[in-house]
């Protein structure tokens, strides 16, 4: 039996980029008078997360000083300008290490459920975690659906109609690999690098493919959210 359990995972919100399509600072920008960085924070929270990193870069003091007053816990990154995957490595860098995993989101891609987050845990971890009887009732096609591939290995992606959306859940037997992955692509050509050892997750939840760019992207997405029932931020 594969050894890597998720007990106890933590999330990177990466809230440095500069926004510049979108004309103002994404993570203080309101949603149901929220900031996304809150609402993307109250997600997880929702789902038991409770320890949340948020990688600062552009305009810094305003985006830590938001992630203070939400007893989150912020990290600079000097250098968000060479590209997002200095915040990802920044921000599994600071991760304590009583944590082992993490989710890695954009602070972008504020509407993926609860429920999502919850389900990438139970899959990441129920194998090893599992009795006897759960196991066979995996290896007969049981525990809630998930494939048995997504209990037993170190990263975790969901996949919504066949495309893989956000946030990967990773384990840190993999941290020392991801900060010293220096080819093309960022995190994605790191998962892509290893996808033998990624386990894909079928959620219903299209919202994990649906990052905000521009306005035009935060009405259209608002819009589409209110369609599907969930109008109200998660608290």
């Amino acid at each position: 039996m594969n050894s890597t359990r998720f007990t106890n995972p933590a999330a990177v919100i990466l809230a440095a980029g500069r926004s510049s399509r979108m004309g103002a600072t994404k993570p203080l920008m309101l949603i149901d008078d929220m900031p996304m960085l809150m609402y993307t924070a109250n997600a997880f929270r929702a789902a038991g997360i409770d320890y949340i990193i948020v990688v600062t870069g552009f305009d810094a003091e305003r985006v830590a000083a938001l992630a203070r007053e939400g007893a989150l816990h912020p990290v600079h990154n000097s250098n968000f300008d060479k590209g997002m995957f200095t915040s990802v490595c920044a921000g599994i860098e600071a991760l304590p290490d009583e944590f082992d995993s993490a989710f890695v989101l954009p602070v972008d891609i504020p509407f993926v459920s609860p429920e999502t987050l919850k389900r990438l845990q139970t899959s990441a971890n129920s194998e090893n975690g599992a009795s006897a009887k759960e196991r066979g009732a995996a290896s007969a096609g049981g525990m809630d659906g998930i494939p048995a591939a997504a209990r037993s290995r170190p990263i975790v992606i969901p996949r919504h109609k066949g495309k893989p959306g956000h946030p990967p859940l990773i384990h840190r037997s993999k941290f020392d690999q991801l900060r010293g992955w220096r080819g093309p692509d960022g995190l994605g050509g790191f998962l892509k690098a290893q996808s033998s050892l990624v386990a894909y997750l079928d959620v219903e939840d299209p919202f994990i493919l649906r990052d905000i760019d521009t306005p035009d992207d935060m009405q259209k997405i608002i819009s589409d959210r209110n369609l599907h029932g969930a109008a109200m931020p998660y608290t």
